[in-house]
């Protein structure tokens, strides 16, 4: 007994891991090639009884049990027609798998509960009165006892068919309505994440214009005061105005910046129109940065460049310039954007700082620490004003398109970036 319970309780993780596999191998034979195969086998059982209770010949018996098949074929189009048609041949004939078979597909088809019932109560019925009319021994000499035996069994038979019909109906009611339950739990939990990514995009768009947005515009306006005043030097004014137009551009740039993360439903007005950084632009971002040396374009006119590979490119270059100019103030920068294979490469490359400055050069950041004299003044206020997060956004931008990025010291003291994207992004 101790083997025998051990054996048994071996075998029921077996039984259990099994269970799903016979689940999805039932649920296959639902649609596809799989329910045809199944639908023809009903058939062939069904005619195979006909053969088999029935002899071939031209009489009612035969008639019946041939229309019972006939049926047979068209009960999925006329579940409850071939049901209440083929009721009568369970008593007419000796015929039982194919009018349960139809009771099956009637309990299972039909959505009212009362039509179902009523083909059972019609099937027992009729069945009933043509076994007592084709046979009078039910009530003379075998007396009503075989007659309450043979109804009972037809009970029995046709509400089990039909229950079992909608027994299956109903657990695939269940099935869809649970299905139809998680997809829209589903749809809660991907509008709730929305809105708290929602609210959370709106809080930084707050405290960006809060921190950012307002210094920035008065640095603009007192550049531009600067501007104005009539005792200030040409070379004076010249830089205000560098100032406040380069304010003014981060300005622009850092509105649609927050319109993006507020989202339209968030605007109070018309949302500003984003601007479409291109290739184009790299001239005007080159003259802007104010660097030494030498911008090298290389994309032919018949190169089609993806819209988010260029702007990807246009940061990238700009994030190089700005590190360039930063760290390595004075410097000779090389800079280049060309296509290469299948690919678009970004360089900036920058030498070492003028004599003047004893700051080592580099276009990079934090990651590569690059020692600084202290009287090395603006190499001191670039690492000052640094948020150490530069390099990491162009490594980002670089994989999020499936491209990489490097950065490294130079032989001769100075810096250099490198992103290759791929052209379609």
């Amino acid at each position: 007994m101790g083997e025998l319970a051990a054996g048994g309780a071996a075998q029921a993780p077996v039984r259990t891991s099994a269970l799903p596999s016979l689940r999805r191998w039932l649920s296959g034979w639902r649609t596809g090639s799989a329910r045809v195969v199944l639908e023809t086998g009903v058939v062939v059982l069904c005619a195979l009884e006909v053969l088999a209770w029935q002899e071939v010949r031209a009489d009612s018996y035969f008639a019946v049990a041939a229309a019972t098949l006939v049926a047979v074929l068209a009960r999925l189009r006329w579940p409850v027609a071939a049901a209440l048609v083929v009721g009568p041949a369970l008593g007419w004939t000796s015929l039982l798998l194919t009018p349960l078979v139809l009771l099956f597909t009637a309990g299972q088809k039909e959505r009212r509960d009362g039509v179902v019932v009523a083909l059972v109560v019609w099937t027992v019925v009729s069945s009933a009165a043509l076994m007592t009319w084709q046979d009078s021994r039910y009530l003379v000499s075998d007396g009503p006892l075989r007659l309450i035996t043979d109804v009972a069994a037809a009970i029995a038979m046709a509400a089990g068919a039909a229950g079992l019909g909608r027994l299956v109906r109903t657990r695939r009611e269940q099935s869809a309505a649970l299905r139809e339950l998680v997809a829209g739990r589903a749809r809660e939990r991907a509008l709730a994440e929305h809105a708290a990514r929602a609210e959370e995009r709106a809080h930084l768009a707050r405290e960006m214009h809060d921190v950012v947005a307002s210094q920035v515009t008065l640095i603009a306006v007192q550049a531009a005061g600067l501007r104005m005043l009539p005792d200030v030097d040409d070379r004076t004014r010249a830089v205000a105005e560098t100032i406040r137009a380069a304010a003014a551009q981060t300005t622009r740039e850092l509105r649609e910046v927050l319109a993006d993360l507020r989202g339209p439903e968030q605007l109070h007005g018309p949302a500003p129109q984003a601007r479409a950084v291109c290739l184009g632009e790299l001239d005007r971002l080159w003259a802007s940065a104010g660097c030494a040396g030498q911008l090298v374009v290389q994309v032919p006119d018949g190169a089609e460049v993806a819209a988010p590979v260029q702007r990807a490119a246009y940061r990238i270059l700009q994030e190089g310039l700005t590190n360039a100019v930063r760290y390595a103030p004075g410097a000779v920068v090389r800079a280049g954007v060309e296509v290469v294979a299948s690919t678009l490469v970004v360089s900036v490359v920058n030498g070492p700082p003028p004599a003047s400055s004893t700051t080592t050069a580099a276009a990079g950041e934090a990651p590569v620490p690059q020692p600084a004299a202290p009287d090395a003044t603006g190499a001191s206020v670039g690492r000052a004003l640094s948020t150490g997060n530069g390099l990491v956004g162009v490594r980002e931008r670089a994989q999020a398109l499936g491209g990489y990025a490097g950065w490294g010291a130079t032989d001769d003291g100075g810096h250099q970036l490198t992103a290759v994207l791929p052209l379609k992004g």
